[in-house]
């Protein structure tokens, strides 16, 4: 085969993959959920302060909202209540035992499937990361993940437990100022920060399985209730932008 007589290249270039992803995570997404649900409690109030009923709460609402709600990795409420007494009611700077509950646990249960419909429709080449010079050095993919988070009411007292439980599910039950209930999360993606979107789609019937037990003395009561979020996940595809370049090659005189 002859050599080219001149290498010709083409002010475009092309983009070869290398095979690497990079994937945003649940982490994160879990993170702002259970921020999202620290602004909800956060808002509960009760005016009536003086009603019996309502004297927990009422001191429940003046907490700091990092005391109001935690976010665990299992749905189990005795160790729960166990794990929040030996770090918060021990030690110099113990917590009154009395003042540790009421608390909110959300949990999220193992597994996701991915949303498929009109709404949420896979998006392949969705967009792309760029360097500085402009080159893209990553290209975008979008889904949409299903995900079902259990939020849990736990009380010393059944009253505090209801309102606290009522006040949740009344909230995410009615959109505020005629808004879904969205929110974002944020994360990294191949060295670029990133907003992921998330929305409460559907909300389950409350009172899955009322909890009651004895612990140390005391009775605890819990009310969980479920909620389903969609969240959208990235993926990036690392590739290299080439230039096109296009060989000239010598060819036979035709009279």
């Amino acid at each position: 085969m002859s050599s080219p007589l001149e290498s010709l290249v083409l002010n475009e270039n092309v983009n070869i993959y290398t095979g690497l992803t990079e994937h945003t995570d649940l982490e994160d997404v879990d993170r702002a959920v259970a921020g999202f649900f620290k602004a909800v409690v956060s808002s509960l109030v009760v005016t009536d302060t003086e009603r019996r009923e309502n004297k927990e709460f009422a001191r429940f609402a003046e907490r700091p909202s990092n005391r109001k709600i935690y976010m665990g990795s299992a749905p189990d409420t005795q160790q729960f209540v166990r794990k929040l007494v030996a770090k918060l009611g021990a030690g110099e700077n113990a917590i009154p035992r009395n003042e540790l509950l009421p608390a909110v646990l959300i949990t999220r249960e193992p597994g996701f499937t991915f949303s498929d419909g009109v709404d949420y429709s896979d998006l392949t080449g969705y967009g792309e990361l760029k360097k500085e010079d402009g080159k893209a050095y990553a290209q975008l993919n979008k889904s949409f993940v299903k995900l079902i988070y259990t939020v849990k009411a736990v009380a010393w007292n059944r009253p505090t437990l209801n309102r606290l439980a009522l006040g949740m599910m009344m909230w995410i039950r009615h959109t505020k100022q005629g808004l879904k209930h969205t929110f974002q999360a944020k994360t990294m993606l191949a060295g670029v920060p990133l907003n992921v979107s998330i929305s409460i789609e559907g909300r389950r019937e409350a009172a899955l399985e009322p909890e009651e037990f004895d612990f140390e003395s005391n009775r605890v009561m819990a009310l969980p209730f479920s909620v389903e979020v969609v969240a959208e996940v990235y993926e990036a595809e690392e590739l290299i932008q080439k230039p096109i370049v296009v060989d000239l090659m010598e060819g036979d005189f035709i009279e």
